[in-house]
C-alpha cells in the first residue's frame, strides 16, 4: 500500500516489496512479515504478508503494531534529547547525578560516567540486570518510577567496567529511562508519549507485546522453529521496567513517522545539531554505537541501522548514504537465522528507485 497521507507519493517498488517479502516468508517459514520504505519527502510503501501467528489462518494487516524490539533505544535517546532541548536537562553529566535520593548506594566511581557514555554504550555499565531480578521484576506492582529507581541502584552499586570500552547494555537505557522519570516529573511512558509520539502524530504505538501479532519462542538455541505466544501471557515480552530499553510495538505508518525525524534532520521536533549529536560516535571512535543507532561500515549504500528482539519477534530498519530513504523489516520470528537475513532484506528494500 502507499501511504498518500503526507507529501508527495512516488513509485517505490510497491510489487517488488511484496515480492520480496513473499520470497522471504517462503525461503525461511515466518509466520509473518512486514516491510516498508520511507523517503524524507513522506512518500511510503508499506506491505505484510502471512499470519498472525504460525498455524493460524487470521492474515496480518498493513495497520498492524509489530514489536520493534531494542529499535526503541533510539526513542529513549531522542526524548532525553528533547528534555536538553527544552532546558530540563543537559549532555555530558554524570550519569549518578540524577539520583542523588540513593546516591549513597552507589559506588564512588560512577561520578564519571556521562548520561552521553551510557547511550552509546562506554560508561562501563553491565548489560543486564540479573536472571533473578529480571524475574522479580515480572511481578512487582510498584510503580514503574520506582521500580527503574531499584534498577538504577542496581546499577551504579557496582563499579563501572572498563569504563570507555564498549558495551551494550540493556540496563544502561533502563538507568536513562529511570532520569527521564525524574527530569519530566512523570513515567518515562507519559513523557515519550507527551514529548515524541504526539508531536509526531504517532498514535498505535503502546507498550509490551501488541495486542494482534503473536511473537514466536526459538528452539536449540534460538534456531528452530517454536510455538507462537499469547500476548497476554505475562512473559509474551520483557518485563515492564525494561521499556525504554526496548519494550515498545507501533504499526510501520508510525514507525516510519519516526525515521522521517532523522531523515529531515529534527523534523521541527529536534534541531539539526541535535541529530547530529544523536549519531555522532564518541571522540576517537571510528565505527559503532551512536545514541540508538549503529554507524553500519559493512553494507555498501547504508549509513545507519537498528536492530532489534525481544526473542519472539524481529525488527531492522537502515538508513541510506544520502538521508533519503529508509527501510524498515519486521517479522514474528526471532530465531538467529532470520535475525541475520532480516537485515540483507531490508538492504534489497532500500535499493529501490
Amino acid at each position: 500500500m502507499r501511504n498518500t497521507h503526507e507529501g508527495s507519493v512516488k513509485e517505490l517498488g510497491e510489487d517488488r516489496l511484496r515480492e520480496l517479502l513473499e520470497d522471504f516468508r517462503d525461503r525461511f517459514a515466518v509466520p509473518a512479515i512486514g516491510g516498508a520504505v520511507v523517503s524524507r519527502s513522506g512518500a511510503l510503501d508499506v506491505q505484510a504478508i502471512g499470519t498472525r501467528r504460525r498455524g493460524s489462518s487470521d492474515p496480518v494487516s498493513i495497520e498492524d503494531q509489530w514489536h520493534i524490539g531494542s529499535c526503541a533505544k533510539a526513542m529513549t535517546a531522542v526524548l532525553y534529547a528533547k528534555l536538553v532541548e527544552r532546558g530540563d536537562a543537559e549532555w555530558g553529566v554524570p550519569v549518578s547525578s540524577f539520583f542523588s535520593d540513593v546516591a549513597d548506594q552507589f559506588d564512588a566511581r560512577w561520578s564519571v560516567p556521562t548520561v552521553d557514555e551510557v547511550l552509546v554504550g562506554r560508561s562501563g555499565m553491565r548489560a543486564n540486570l540479573s536472571l533473578a531480578e529480571r524475574l522479580r521484576f515480572y511481578t512487582d506492582t510498584s510503580p514503574l518510577p520506582d521500580q527503574r529507581t531499584q534498577a538504577v541502584v542496581s546499577a551504579l552499586s557496582r563499579a563501572p567496567r572498563n569504563h570507555g570500552a564498549f558495551r551494550y547494555s540493556n540496563l544502561g537505557y533502563i538507568v536513562v529511562g529511570a532520569a527521564i522519570d525524574r527530569i519530566a516529573g512523570v513515567p518515562f511512558e507519559d513523557a515519550l508519549r507527551t514529548h515524541l509520539f504526539e508531536p509526531l502524530g504517532i498514535a498505535s504505538a503502546g507498550f509490551g507485546a501488541p495486542p494482534d501479532i503473536w511473537g514466536h519462542k526459538t528452539r536449540l538455541l534460538g534456531l528452530a522453529r517454536g510455538a507462537p505466544v499469547d500476548p497476554a501471557h505475562p512473559y509474551s515480552d520483557n518485563a515492564a521496567v525494561m521499556t525504554p530499553a526496548g519494550r515498545i510495538h507501533l504499526s510501520l505508518f508510525d514507525w516510519a513517522k519516526f525515521q522521517r525525524l532523522f531523515l529531515n534532520q529534527g523534523l521541527g521536533l529536534l534541531k539539526a545539531e541535535t541529530i547530529e549529536h544523536l549519531l555522532a560516535l564518541p571522540p576517537n571512535v571510528e565505527s559503532g554505537m551512536a545514541m540508538g543507532w549503529v554507524v553500519e561500515d559493512e553494507l555498501p549504500g547504508v549509513s545507519y541501522s537498528m536492530e532489534g528482539s525481544n526473542t519472539y519477534s524481529l525488527a531492522t530498519v537502515l538508513v541510506d548514504a544520502d538521508f533519503e530513504r529508509a527501510a524498515m523489516v519486521v517479522t514474528n520470528d526471532a530465531r538467529a537465522s532470520v535475525r541475520r537475513r532480516s537485515k540483507a532484506l531490508a538492504a534489497s528494500i532500500l535499493e529501490f528507485d
